[in-house]
């Protein structure tokens, strides 16, 4: 079915909001199981960019463009429409999105959200003023700018809130940079907000992961309570970290789509049943970062693993609503397994992690992650590109 179009608007019978990983996913998968469908992706950015890899090019383990996929080129692939625009507000009553652009209106039969979540600037204190949030690209373009002057000094990774993983990635790759390119007097600090680092690789875990970084020269700081966050320095509460640049690894919050409020959480993030569906709107879903799922037995971690997971399960039930069919859950055993494993890649070298247990370390397991990528990355390129980090 193709798109109706007419009065400025267009209709169709999914959209996607977001261009990510678990976007792109999202309207790839609703193609295959309902080709029929016409499926939009809004999103403002040009290309799908690959944001696992961010964290190499501090060290140039991987050419920045192959970071990056055009969406148009994926688009006619696999079946839907880019439309190159932010979405202004989200009206569930009457089943439209708003662009941002120009006003216009979007109408659906199903709607999938994964917008992705930016970086909370906030809820460290002093961390919008005097900090930098590598997980959203633009800041990580602005990190390597800042990285290209600072020939001598500290550069502070803080892991708190969601997302950690990076922040070690992040500071095992710049690290090793600087000491392949003979920098000794340039140094790389991390500094675990609270316990964080023990919640997701367990204490022993952590120790480990701790001692693997130091092999590269990191100073790690552990359990440590973050007061404030200064341009020179963090205040914790019973210590001072002397600092040149500080980036935070991260807390998150949901972008705002002008949704109700009564629908998101404290952070902003839209509720859904373990259907991935907005219990007050059947037919709209969140896939990614975007979503809070409740009625599980778990928490969902916010990884790109976990995102394409939902991604699949949104579209299925958005697919199966159009002909009629209801909504599954999602496999809770599948998110279980992938919730247990962690595995950062720390300038090359690893632990790999399961149930918050260290189980093997070295470079080796790597080699899982890096098939996983390969396989990603050549589902939807159409040139051949970089496919691991060059060692």
């Amino acid at each position: 079915m193709t798109p109706a179009e007419g009065n400025g608007s267009m209709d169709f019978d999914v959209v996607v909001v977001g261009g990510g990983a678990s976007g792109v996913d999202a309207a790839t998968e609703v193609h295959r199981r309902a080709p029929g469908a016409s499926v939009a992706l809004i999103s403002p950015e040009s290309d799908l960019f690959y944001r696992p890899w961010l964290v190499y090019l501090p060290a140039e383990a991987v050419p920045a463009a192959d970071l990056s996929v055009p969406l148009a080129g994926i688009a006619s692939a696999q079946g839907f429409q880019h439309i190159q625009d932010s979405v202004g507000a989200v009206h569930p009553d009457s089943g439209e999105v708003t662009l941002a652009s120009d006003a216009r209106r979007i109408s659906y039969r199903q709607l999938i959200l994964a917008p992705g979540a930016p970086a909370d600037r906030d809820r460290i204190p002093g961390a919008a003023e005097h900090a930098l949030f590598p997980c959203d690209r633009l800041e990580a373009r602005e990190l390597l700018r800042q990285l290209g002057g600072l020939t001598e000094g500290t550069v502070t990774f803080l892991l708190t809130g969601e997302r950690i993983g990076p922040g070690l990635e992040y500071a095992g790759w710049i690290a090793r940079a600087a000491r392949d390119a003979g920098r000794t007097s340039f140094k790389v600090t991390v500094v675990e907000d609270g316990d964080v680092m023990d919640r997701q690789f367990g204490p022993r875990g952590a120790d480990r992961l701790a001692s693997i970084a130091g092999a590269l020269g990191i100073e790690t700081v552990r359990h440590a309570q973050v007061e404030r966050i200064e341009s020179d320095k963090l205040l914790l509460a019973s210590a001072t970290v002397g600092t040149d640049l500080v980036c935070v690894t991260s807390p998150l919050r949901g972008p705002d789509l002008g949704l109700p409020a009564e629908l998101l959480n404290q952070h902003g993030m839209l509720r859904v049943d373990a259907t991935l569906a907005v219990p007050e709107y059947g037919n709209v879903f969140a896939a990614g970062d975007f979503s809070d799922v409740r009625d599980l037995s778990l928490e969902l971690p916010k990884t790109w693993m976990m995102a394409r997971l939902q991604a699949e399960t949104a579209a299925r039930n958005a697919a199966a609503a159009l002909g009629g069919g209801g909504p599954v859950p999602l496999d809770e055993r599948k998110a279980a397994r992938m919730a247990a494993v962690s595995m950062p890649d720390i300038g090359g070298r690893t632990l790999f992690v399961r149930n918050k247990k260290p189980l093997v370390a070295g470079s080796w397991p790597l080699r899982l992650r890096y098939r996983m990528d390969a396989k990603y990355l050549s589902r939807y390129r159409t040139e051949p590109g970089a496919t691991r980090p060059s060692r």
